[in-house]
C-alpha cells in the first residue's frame, strides 16, 4: 500500500466542459514535515485443555460465513474478515539461550496457505443510474468542480433549488438526528470500492453552526465483509458503507473539535445500531482523550432523494494532524525516521507494505492457563513510506517490540533495546519488567486498549483493525508503540454467544471450535501482556479511575436511544429494542468486570 489517504484513488465525474483540468504539480521537498496536533483531543467455556500447543492447529477455512445461530446480527460478521492465511502448523518453542539477540529472519520453513482473494464479482466495467442507464465513463479521472459556490455546484449538477428545498423540508419532519443528502451526478449508483462517483453533499436538521450548503466531494463504497467484498447486486440489495472525501478539508458536524479534514466515513448500523458508536464512546471514556479514537453522530443517509438508512457518521482511521498525528514524509523520502501508521490485518494482500510477525514462535498463556504458540501474522503500514529500508525498519521494530515484553514476562529477562535494534540482557539497569517494557511500549494505550476490547467482547480483536502507531520524528506525539484507533465491532458484544459474565475474553485464547471455524483471532498482544501481574495492577488502578466516567457514557447512550426511537425504526426495523438488547448486555459486563477489578 502507498497511500492511506485517497489520493491514489479515482473519482468519476463525467462533468468536461464544465470543469477546468488540475495541472499543477507539487514541488518535492526531501524529509519529513512535522505534523501538529491538538493533544488534548484527540466464549463460550474456554477450550478445556490446558496443554502447551507446539504441534499443530486445526485447519482453518477463513472464508466460511458465521452461521447464523451464533451470530445475533443480520450483517456481515466483520468489516475485516478472514485473512485467508490460515496456519497448518505451530513452530516449537527455540532454544532459550544466549545474551545478545541478533536481528532475526522469518522463518522460511514455515508455509503459509494461499491467500484467499475477494470474489470476482464482475463489477466496474460500466456504471448506471438510478434509471438504469449506463454511464460510460465511469471509470474517468476524478476532475473537482472549479467552483466552491453552491448555487453554482446546483446548476452544474442541474438541480432546482426550490424543489430541493422543499424536499428537505419534507423529510426534516420524520428525522430527529441530522440528515446528510448526497447528490451524485446524473444520479449515478455509488456501488464500487475502488471508485468515487462525484457528488456534492448537503446536512440539514442540525444546528444551525453545522448546517452544510452544497459542498464538492466524491463518494465511494468502503469496506470488506460489510461491503459484501464488492458484490454489486449484495450492495443494491443490503446498502453499503461509505466513504466521502470532499474537495476541501472540511468540518462536518463539529466532529472531533471541528476537526477540518478531507475523508469522513458513513458506517451502516444494521439491526443492533450502536456497535460501534458505544465503543468509540467507550475508549473515549476511558483513555480521556489522550489517544485518538473516532467521534461520531448517528446521521439519516438520503442519496439522490432516496432514504439509505440510519448511519454512523464517523472518522476514518488514518495518519492526519487531527486524528493519529504522526510526522509524515514527503514523497520520495527514504529516511527511517518518520512517524508509522500500521495495522494488525487480514486484508493484507491488498497492500503493497507489509510485514509478517511471528510472535518469536513462542508460546504464551493466558489468563485460564492455555499456553499457545501464536499463529504468525501480517501487519500491514497504513502510512506512505518509499523505501524497503522504512519497511524493514519497523518490521525489525515490532520484533522487538514484542520480544522485549515477552522476556520480560515470561523468563523475567530484562533486554536492554540498542540503537542498531539488537538486544542486550541487562537487568541491573531496569528496576521492574514494567520499566523494561516501557522502552517500547505505551503501556498506557495498552492498557486503556485492553479495557476497551474487554468491555465489548470483539471476536476480531486478533484478526483485524487493530491498528499501533509509533513515530520516531524529532517531535513525536507517539515515541513508543501506542495503541491507537479502536475501530469495527461488528462481531462483538453477546456474538458467539457470549455471556456478559461469561470471563476474560481479550486476554484469552480463543476455543478450539472457534479456530477451527474463523481462524484463531486472539491478540497475543494482550494475552501477553494481561498474564503479568503488574499489567493487571495496572487495570485495576485504570477501571477504578474510569469506572464512573464508564457508566455515565452507557447512561447517555441509553438516554440517546430511548429520545430518538422514531429515528432508529424510521425504516421499520426494530433497531431501538436491539440496541436497548445490547446496551443491556453491556451494563452487566460492564458489572462483572467491576466485581473482578472494582
Amino acid at each position: 500500500m502507498k497511500k492511506a489517504d485517497d489520493s491514489s484513488k479515482k473519482i468519476n465525474s463525467p462533468i468536461t466542459a464544465a470543469v477546468a483540468v488540475a495541472a499543477a504539480s507539487a514541488i518535492l521537498l526531501s524529509g519529513c514535515s512535522q505534523a501538529v496536533r491538538n493533544p488534548s483531543y484527540s466464549l463460550d467455556s474456554q477450550d478445556s485443555s490446558r496443554q502447551e500447543v507446539t504441534a499443530s492447529e486445526p485447519s482453518v477455512s477463513q472464508d466460511k460465513n458465521v452461521p447464523s445461530n451464533l451470530v445475533t446480527h443480520s450483517q456481515p460478521s466483520s468489516d475485516n474478515e478472514g485473512s485467508g492465511t490460515p496456519s497448518a502448523t505451530l513452530p516449537s518453542v527455540p532454544e532459550h539461550t544466549g545474551e545478545q539477540i541478533k536481528p532475526s529472519t522469518q522463518d522460511p520453513e514455515v508455509s503459509q496457505a494461499p491467500e484467499i482473494q475477494p470474489p470476482v464479482t464482475g463489477e466496474g466495467s460500466s456504471q448506471t443510474n438510478s434509471s438504469g442507464e449506463i454511464i460510460d465513463d465511469y471509470r474517468s479521472d476524478l476532475v473537482f468542480p472549479e467552483t466552491d459556490d453552491p448555487d453554482e455546484l446546483y446548476e452544474l449538477f442541474g438541480l432546482s433549488r426550490s424543489e430541493r428545498s422543499a424536499y428537505y423540508e419534507s423529510i426534516s419532519k420524520e428525522c430527529g438526528y441530522p440528515i446528510i443528502h448526497v447528490s451524485t451526478e446524473n444520479e449515478m449508483e455509488v456501488l464500487s470500492r475502488d471508485d468515487y462517483v462525484n457528488c456534492i453533499v448537503e446536512i440539514f436538521n442540525c444546528e444551525d453552526e453545522y448546517v452544510m450548503d452544497a459542498a464538492s466531494a466524491g463518494i465511494r463504497v468502503r469496506g470488506n465483509a460489510s461491503a459484501f467484498y464488492g458484490d454489486v447486486d449484495k450492495l443494491r440489495e443490503e446498502g453499503a458503507p461509505y466513504r466521502i472525501k470532499f474537495n476541501h478539508k472540511t468540518s462536518v458536524l463539529g466532529l472531533n473539535d471541528n476537526a477540518r479534514c478531507k475523508s469522513w466515513v458513513l458506517l451502516k448500523t444494521y439491526n443492533t445500531g450502536v456497535r460501534d458508536r458505544l465503543a468509540f464512546e467507550l475508549a473515549e471514556a476511558i483513555n480521556e482523550g489522550k489517544y485518538y479514537s473516532s467521534d461520531s453522530r448517528f446521521v439519516h443517509v438520503y442519496m439522490n432523494e432516496e432514504y439509505m438508512g440510519i448511519y454512523l457518521l464517523c472518522e476514518q482511521s488514518q495518519e492526519n494532524p487531527n486524528r493519529v498525528a504522526i510526522n509524515e514524509c514527503e514523497e520520495g523520502y527514504t529516511g527511517t525516521d518518520i512517524g508509522y501508521f500500521v495495522e494488525l490485518d487480514n486484508y493484507s494482500y491488498e497492500s503493497e507494505w507489509r510485514f509478517m510477525l511471528n510472535y518469536n514462535k513462542e508460546s504464551i498463556t493466558d489468563c485460564y492457563g492455555t499456553s499457545r504458540v501464536p499463529r504468525k501474522y501480517y501487519y500491514t503500514i497504513r502510512n506512505d513510506i518509499y523505501s524497503e529500508e522504512q519497511e524493514s525498519f519497523i518490521e525489525r521494530y515490532f520484533e522487538v517490540a514484542y520480544e522485549i515484553p515477552m522476556r520480560a514476562i515470561k523468563y523475567g529477562e530484562y533486554y536492554r533495546l540498542n540503537d542498531d535494534f539488537t538486544l542486550t540482557l541487562a537487568n541491573e539497569e531496569f528496576s521492574s519488567a514494567e520499566e523494561c517494557v516501557s522502552q517500547v511500549l505505551d503501556i498506557e494505550s495498552f492498557v486503556d486498549m485492553y479495557i476497551t476490547y474487554e468491555i465489548v467482547n470483539d471476536q476480531d480483536v486478533g484478526g483485524g483493525s487493530f491498528f499501533f502507531a509509533v513515530d520516531f520524528g524529532s517531535v513525536s506525539q507517539y515515541k513508543t508503540l501506542t495503541c491507537v484507533c479502536p475501530w469495527d465491532f461488528s462481531w462483538a458484544y453477546t456474538d458467539y454467544n457470549a455471556e456478559s459474565d461469561g470471563g476474560l475474553y481479550a486476554a484469552r485464547f480463543k476455543d478450539s471450535y472457534f479456530v477451527e471455524n474463523w481462524g484463531d483471532r486472539s491478540n497475543p498482544w494482550l494475552i501477553l501482556l494481561y498474564s503479568a501481574d503488574w499489567f493487571k495492577e495496572l487495570v485495576m488502578e485504570k477501571w477504578q479511575e474510569r469506572y464512573p466516567a464508564i457508566l455515565e457514557t452507557l447512561a447517555n447512550e441509553r438516554e440517546n436511544v430511548n429520545s430518538h426511537t422514531q429515528d432508529f425504526n424510521k425504516d421499520g426495523v426494530r433497531r431501538s429494542s436491539r440496541a436497548i438488547a445490547t446496551l443491556d448486555w453491556v451494563d452487566s459486563r460492564v458489572e462483572y468486570l467491576n466485581s473482578l477489578w472494582g
